[in-house]
């Protein structure tokens, strides 16, 4: 396991805002309540802490600090409410190069694509079939848009159907990077084609017994997917086979 650190640093108007120094000092602020106490805690001169405060504060678009007067100690000084947002923002961008820098060590994540990378280190999902592509066709009808996908290694595109307003609020058009996510059990197998929409041929590639089930892995093209499926009449390894997968039962993520 590789040893990294991996230091933010935010600029606005060119200058700097936060880095980790400045974030520690607003963090003891917030714990004491106090700039002395806070300075000291975070190891920097009074001064020095004053410097990064009014650096911040000069080109911040709100305050970051006010003052508290009352109390039984006589008041002191707290974050405003944009600065405890900024603290967690920061936070949160910190998570994400640590693992943005982790699927570094996976070559079969793709670099060029911001929606596979995210959901790859990010997005967790009970769905197995997560499939990426580009949105090759838009088609509207009343209420429901279907939305054809190219997905690289699939012997043939998959449609979707969701809402016109869910469209529309993706912001989908031709040539957007789209994920489906489909469960399992929506995978469809069968032994004759079913000539529907998304049906395609596939090879039972493995498979798992279990109780009145059957978890299946099937290769399709050069791609693969996961089914369940009741044995009745149970399938065997490298059957050939046809899959169908509802244009309802896709779910469609994007950023």
């Amino acid at each position: 396991m590789l040893d990294t650190e991996i230091l933010l640093t935010i600029k606005l108007q060119q200058q700097l805002f936060v880095d980790p120094k400045r974030i520690t000092l607003l963090k003891e602020i917030r714990a004491c309540g106090s700039i002395n106490q806070a300075a000291k805690n975070a190891k920097v001169s009074y001064k020095s802490a004053w410097d990064h405060l009014e650096a911040m504060n000069a080109i911040s678009p709100k305050p970051l600090l006010e003052r508290n007067t009352g109390g039984k100690n006589g008041g002191g000084t707290v974050l405003t409410s944009y600065a405890e947002r900024l603290l967690q923002l920061y936070d949160l961008l910190a998570q994400t190069q640590e693992k943005a820098f982790h699927i570094l060590q996976d070559e079969s994540i793709p670099l060029n694509s911001l929606l596979t990378a995210t959901a790859k280190f990010s997005l967790q999902s009970s769905a197995r079939n997560q499939f990426f592509g580009q949105v090759s066709q838009l088609t509207e009808n009343d209420v429901l848009c279907y939305v054809e996908i190219a997905i690289a290694n699939f012997s043939q595109n998959l449609t979707a159907c969701i809402t016109t307003q869910s469209a529309k609020r993706l912001n989908l058009v031709l040539g957007k990077e789209v994920m489906l996510m489909v469960k399992a059990p929506w995978i469809q197998i069968h032994r004759q084609n079913p000539e529907t929409i998304n049906s395609f041929p596939a090879v039972i590639s493995d498979f798992y017994d279990k109780g009145e089930y059957q978890e299946i892995t099937l290769n399709i093209g050069e791609g693969e997917c996961y089914a369940t499926a009741i044995k009745t009449h149970p399938f065997t390894l490298q059957e050939k086979v046809w899959v169908s997968i509802d244009p309802e039962q896709i779910v469609l993520v994007t950023l």
